[in-house]
């Protein structure tokens, strides 16, 4: 009996914390959804990694099955909903000047924050990798317009798989590089931005683009409310908020 007493006092603590974490979030009083009590089991379990700190560009040809996220033993929650079964990713079919200049682009986005970007494979297993090269449906993705793909929960995917379909967007450098900013930027759990000039955008044309500090409606095509229920999303202070500011030692 005491067990049980006790058990129901934790679980009325952990609904009371979330309820006042989610307020936080959104800015209003909301009901608890079956995402928040996963995130609890998440942290309940273990699973309470911090986001990972190296974004792995990878140029080469690589195999991907699916499963949880887990960029270093090559599984995939994309081609988990994608494919379900294993898919080969051809790799970057562009010049070496130009993926130069994608890894170059890729690194002055994420410059403000305390991240590393690589194309050398990092030694350890916490990391981000992000598939350089191919089609929508070399991963069972049936829309041809897509020009990248990444897990997103509206919360940070440690060690996540992304994609950024090269071929498709004709290895275009910028084009590529934006689109590798706004999928590694889904996994670290930054939602859909409705301003021009933000990589979060689905807006076009806008020029070049960055992660913006200001206020903005969520959405694609049109404005909405963002997945965590917020009205606005500042792409630049989410990041930071995630990450922090890059560090002088980096």
């Amino acid at each position: 009996m005491i067990g049980a007493v006790a058990a129901a006092t934790i679980a009325g603590g952990v609904v009371a914390g979330l309820l006042v974490v989610k307020r936080l979030e959104s800015g209003t009083w909301q009901m608890l959804d079956r995402g928040d009590f996963v995130r609890v089991r998440d942290r309940l379990t273990g699973d309470n990694r911090g986001p990972s700190r190296v974004i792995y560009l990878a140029r080469g040809p690589m195999t991907f099955s699916p499963g949880t996220d887990d960029a270093a033993a090559g599984r995939s929650s994309v081609v988990a909903a994608k494919a379900n079964t294993n898919v080969a990713m051809p790799g970057w079919k562009g010049s070496d000047k130009a993926w130069k200049q994608v890894v170059t682009c890729v690194s002055n986005l994420f410059a403000p924050f305390d991240v590393e970007v690589t194309d050398t494979r990092p030694a350890g297993d916490d990391f981000i990798v992000v598939a350089v090269g191919g089609r929508p449906g070399d991963l069972g993705e049936k829309n041809k317009r897509v020009g990248g793909l990444a897990p997103f929960s509206g919360a940070v995917i440690p060690r996540a798989v992304v994609f950024a379909f090269a071929q498709q967007l004709d290895h275009q450098v910028h084009p590529v590089c934006e689109t590798i900013g706004m999928e590694v930027a889904h996994a670290y759990g930054l939602d859909h931005a409705y301003l021009c000039k933000d990589v979060m955008t689905y807006l076009k044309p806008c020029g070049r683009k960055s992660f913006v500090d200001k206020d903005v409606p969520c959405g694609e095509g049109t404005r909405r409310a963002c997945n965590d229920g917020a009205p606005t999303q500042n792409s630049y202070r989410r990041l930071l908020a995630v990450l922090g500011p890059r560090r002088q030692t980096r």
